[in-house]
């Protein structure tokens, strides 16, 4: 984010002007070098290497700062000043703490899941955060007050992500840049056929957020909050995703993604309760999930309507037929919803124009659109 603007300031940092002047036109012959040092006409770029003293001073002055065209301004070149992260912090070792803020403010950062639930048995109001991208704003900017915050960005068991061979397991703490990685990685080394979700969530969060958020937030953050716009928790309900759900006794259970989500920002959690793993299944052969979101811009926006599609077809006859379908729409409704009435119209009809458009004229009287829907 910061690397464009520390580029635009690069160019006027540069002494030759012909780089953002007509000064080449009127100025310099074509071809001579201008020293980057004085900003004049001089040889020491362009004499021929011999002696070593001009070997010496070509280094010196021209060799290493020589000016760029436009099109090499894109900070490409500048490999050796590349800003990094500092290795002191990545070398760190990470510790449980337990910080006191103004008014009774609790916050806490356990490392182990047991810690987790043990906080959560002892605080039941307590809110999770790992990006804090959500909970941030609430604080600051809607006046949400919350006593008990529980960082669980670095729990292990939090953070898995397993290829397994009916499926990919997600943690909930797992980061959007993170999932997208492991996403494109299963999409080469897995059947096409396998990973028509995988591709779907590809496409959706490309246009998800900025790279900043994607690298704090959380997939299971945005599945609690439970956004009537969230742009994945459409995909979540027709891909056939199940949540696993851990309570502060150690007890699982697994609820499907389509049941989870019970009204405005509400889900299917209780107070001792919290997400542990998201459960995507590989996609069958001809079996197809497509996302689609509309936005006011393409990047870095909140959406109007979005959707999660999948339709699974059969061979009959020569043609195709619709064994199986799902479709969701955020946006039109206080929560994801699934269109239930297409899906019934859909099934065992044949797969053709004609079939959308009958889907299209029952789709308006399954999703009814309330005045104040954004979508």
């Amino acid at each position: 984010g910061y690397r464009p603007i520390v580029d635009a300031f690069r160019v006027f940092a540069k002494t030759d002007d012909r780089l953002y002047t007509d000064a080449s036109l009127n100025g310099a012959p074509v071809g001579e070098f201008i020293c980057p040092s004085t900003g004049k006409p001089c040889s020491c770029g362009s004499e021929a290497i011999g002696k070593e003293d001009t070997v010496e001073k070509k280094m010196a002055c021209g060799y290493k700062y020589e000016p760029l065209s436009y099109s090499d301004n894109d900070g490409s070149t500048y490999t050796n000043k590349e800003l990094i992260f500092p290795p002191d912090l990545v070398s760190r070792k990470l510790t449980y703490l337990k910080l006191s803020g103004f008014g009774g403010l609790k916050w806490y950062r356990p490392l182990q899941l047991q810690h987790v639930l043990d906080l959560k048995a002892r605080y039941p109001d307590a809110k999770l955060v790992v990006g804090n991208t959500e909970i941030g704003i609430e604080m600051r900017l809607k006046g949400f007050q919350y006593q008990v915050l529980v960082c669980v960005a670095y729990v292990p068991e939090l953070n898995k992500l397993s290829v397994k061979d009916d499926g990919l397991e997600i943690g909930a703490a797992v980061r959007l840049s993170e999932l997208l990685k492991v996403f494109r990685k299963v999409t080469k080394e897995r059947a096409a056929h396998e990973v028509s979700s995988c591709n779907a969530f590809i496409e959706q969060i490309k246009w998800f957020a900025g790279t900043q958020i994607k690298n704090v937030a959380s997939v299971g953050g945005n599945i609690c909050t439970a956004s009537p716009i969230s742009d994945l928790n459409p995909l979540w309900i027709v891909a056939g995703a199940k949540f696993q759900i851990i309570d502060c006794k150690g007890n699982i259970r697994m609820t499907a993604a389509e049941k989870f989500f019970l009204g405005y920002r509400k889900v299917d959690l209780a107070s001792d309760e919290i997400l542990l793993s998201i459960f995507l299944p590989w996609t069958r052969p001809f079996e197809f999930v497509k996302e689609f979101k509309q936005a006011h811009r393409r990047d870095d926006d909140i959406a109007i309507v979005n959707a999660g599609m999948r339709v699974y077809l059969e061979e009959k006859n020569e043609k195709w037929v619709v064994s199986d379908a799902s479709l969701a729409y955020g946006g039109v409704a206080p929560l994801s919803i699934s269109a239930v009435e297409t899906k019934k119209f859909l099934i065992a009809k044949t797969w053709n124009h004609e079939l959308l458009q009958g889907a299209l004229k029952v789709l308006e009287k399954d999703i009814v659109l309330k005045e104040n829907a954004p979508g």
